[in-house]
């Protein structure tokens, strides 16, 4: 059985959920692209989000964190390569990033 791996436009905007919240992006735009279970996009938003608590950046206080080890254990860094490069970005960057993501699936349906 093969897994089915994120792209990097799924982590991008899993990570602005895990980051900001759902208020302008959810897990529905997110299915979109590659129709996704919702339970799993929401378990890649928490193990986002467990991530970039470890390195000690923001995230949404509405996001739980998901590691899948113990508390006093760290959990993988799976797609950090792509979400640590996010963390640059200002709000309104990233937003913009993840809205033209959107509109170009739109397109493409």
């Amino acid at each position: 059985m093969t897994k089915n791996l994120y792209i990097k436009d799924e982590i991008i905007l899993c990570t602005y959920i895990a980051r900001y919240g759902k208020e302008e992006i959810d897990e529905i735009d997110i299915q979109k692209i590659t129709n996704r279970s919702a339970a799993s996009i929401k378990m890649k938003i928490q193990n986002i989000t467990s991530m970039l608590d470890e390195e000690g950046f923001d995230t949404s206080p509405n996001i739980s964190k998901l590691t899948g080890k113990p508390e006093d254990l760290k959990g993988r860094k799976t797609n950090w390569d792509i979400v640590s490069n996010l963390t640059k970005l200002t709000k309104n960057d990233f937003l913009v990033k993840c809205e033209n993501i959107i509109s170009n699936q739109v397109k493409t349906i």
